[in-house]
């Protein structure tokens, strides 16, 4: 089961998808969602989600829930496993020229779309050429561009053409393919209205069934799947927009798994119901917060270590997060094992310290009002945040707190969703409370190369050691080396201190236990549904 389509989906909006998914559970009232008819007890499982989905199309999903659920429907020609390797899928295998430029896929001989069809080379080429395809208007286009062609040998065998060499190549080749029978006739600018994205020919594990907006999506098993067929013959994904009653639902059995838990509910939930099992997932989104450097007040890399120094994160994860996060040190995270690094000379919690190396320069309490000041200016700043996400709101009450021990004014200014991300870009921002979805790919020029001003670099950070180290690693083939590069490089950033990363905030899963064999993961929760099996042991609640 392909988990590309998320990852390649977080490569261009990690920032906006983790923001926005991060948004507390939207409550606009008590929606009592109609139900399918289900399948006998131990054939199938509910999953409560809070909204519904946009399309099914893999060209146009911009929503998480249609990501997750896309996985089910569509293949790749190659898939990440929980150790995120590349692993056998749609191709049987795969080798690279000695150059690095040609990436040649053997296909398996007996897959299936649902309409029994046989998937090609040629439905490889032609979804390459809808990719490519500006008429066609999809985000997908940058995993084309740095493809010079795809060759089809015969109806198993394609290859790739790349214009360099470079890390992510296996990303931009191995995702879902489309039937080109499908699509082929279609008008290109109309793709997006195709009655393909409410249903969908599916080559995946699943096939959608039903989809009644607003009220649940029901799979069932593709007969002509060529992998393994699922144990479940029935996935509801009931919507339930109100928090309140999502929750009293899983408390009450009406449903069976929820896949991201508010954390302030997850103790009370274990308190309600004991057949209920919680599955932790290292998290790859970051908390931080980020000083414009072209303000006047954060161009001193002392001032930025000294407010990071005035921070207790362990606190902070305590108090707001119930414990469901650790400590960040940087963007890459720990679960890419092979680029991340602890070895850091970490910042420690030292409020002491930090009006210390403030003072060295410059800024004292002058007057004994309580506020640091420097040349009769006071320390003050904006800290901007956004609406709608209660975590964000409460951590900026803490973030306000702790600095103002150490005599530093930060003043809080909330603002709606898209006036924040106009601001983020204006050169009068000050500091930000942010938040980044990393990438399964290393890649975090978006953000820290001084070429990015106009993507995600609003601290306008820039340092041409950070940006060959960038550089340098984007364009390592051997991931040995690549390992060296990434490991200076979280090094010289940390030291730089653009941003004061918080934390890693962990996702909670919560599923019924008499489901075995479920193992959520960061690539998705809904990983190896496949060998997801009822216990016989366990009734279904009633």
């Amino acid at each position: 089961m392909i988990f590309k389509k998320s990852i390649n989906f977080v490569r261009v909006y990690g920032l906006f998808l983790f923001l926005l998914c991060t948004v507390s559970l939207l409550s606009v009232g008590n929606t009592c969602a109609a139900e399918p008819e289900q399948k006998s007890a131990g054939a199938f499982i509910r999953i409560g989600v809070s909204g519904d989905v946009d399309t099914f199309n893999p060209l146009f999903i911009e929503s998480k829930l249609g990501l997750e659920i896309a996985d089910l429907l569509f293949v790749g020609l190659a898939d990440l496993n929980d150790k995120s390797e590349w692993v056998p899928e749609l191709a049987t295998s795969w080798e690279k020229s000695d150059d690095n430029l040609r990436l040649t896929f053997h296909l398996q001989k007996d897959a299936l779309w649902a309409d029994g069809e046989p998937i090609t080379a040629n439905d490889v080429r032609f979804t390459y050429e809808l990719k490519r395809d500006k008429l066609v208007g999809t985000p997908r286009l940058m995993e084309t561009e740095l493809i010079e062609d795809v060759l089809v040998s015969d109806p198993y065998t394609v290859t790739f053409i790349f214009k360099e060499v470079y890390p992510e190549q296996m990303f931009d080749a191995a995702g879902e393919v489309l039937p080109k029978h499908v699509f082929e006739k279609t008008d290109r600018q109309s793709l997006r209205a195709h009655d393909f994205g409410r249903n969908p020919l599916s080559s995946g594990p699943f096939k959608l069934k039903r989809w009644v907006s607003q009220q649940y999506i029901e799979l069932v098993p593709n007969e002509r799947y060529f992998g393994k067929q699922p144990h479940l013959q029935q996935v509801v994904f009931k919507i339930v927009p109100d928090e309140t009653n999502l929750l009293m639902q899983l408390r009450t059995g009406q449903i069976d798994m929820l896949l991201d838990v508010p954390i302030g509910e997850v103790d009370r939930l274990k308190k309600s119901n004991s057949e209920l099992a919680f599955h932790r997932i290292s998290g790859r989104s970051y908390y931080y917060i980020g000083y414009n450097e072209g303000q006047a007040l954060f161009h001193n890399k002392n001032v930025r270590r000294a407010l990071t120094m005035a921070l207790n994160r362990e606190k902070i994860i305590k108090a707001l997060l119930k414990g469901y996060g650790k400590p960040c040190l940087g963007p890459i995270p720990p679960i890419i094992a092979w680029a991340y690094t602890e070895d850091i000379d970490e910042i420690e919690y030292d409020p002491s310290a930090a009006k210390t190396l403030l003072a060295q320069e410059g800024w004292k309490d002058s007057d004994g009002d309580g506020w640091l000041d420097k040349n009769g200016k006071p320390f003050s700043f904006a800290l901007l945040t956004n609406t709608g996400n209660q975590i964000r709101s409460d951590l900026a009450v803490i973030v306000q707190s702790q600095f103002k021990k150490i005599g530093v004014k930060a003043e809080i200014k909330t603002m709606e969703w898209t006036a924040y991300l106009d601001q983020l870009r204006a050169p009068e921002l000050e500091a930000y409370l942010g938040g980044w979805g990393a990438s399964f790919n290393v890649d975090p020029s978006p953000v820290f190369h001084s070429n990015a001003f106009k993507l995600f670099n609003y601290v306008r950070y820039a340092n041409p050691e950070i940006d060959k180290l960038i550089d340098a690693g984007r364009n390592e083939m051997d991931q040995a080396k690549a390992a060296e590069i990434w490991h200076a490089f979280q090094k010289k950033l940390y030291e730089d201190q653009p941003y004061t990363f918080l934390f890693w905030l962990e996702k909670v899963v919560a599923v019924n236990r008499r489901y075995a064999n479920v193992n959520p993961i960061a690539l998705s929760s809904l990983y190896d549904i496949e060998n997801w099996v009822v216990s016989e042991n366990k009734p279904l609640t009633e």
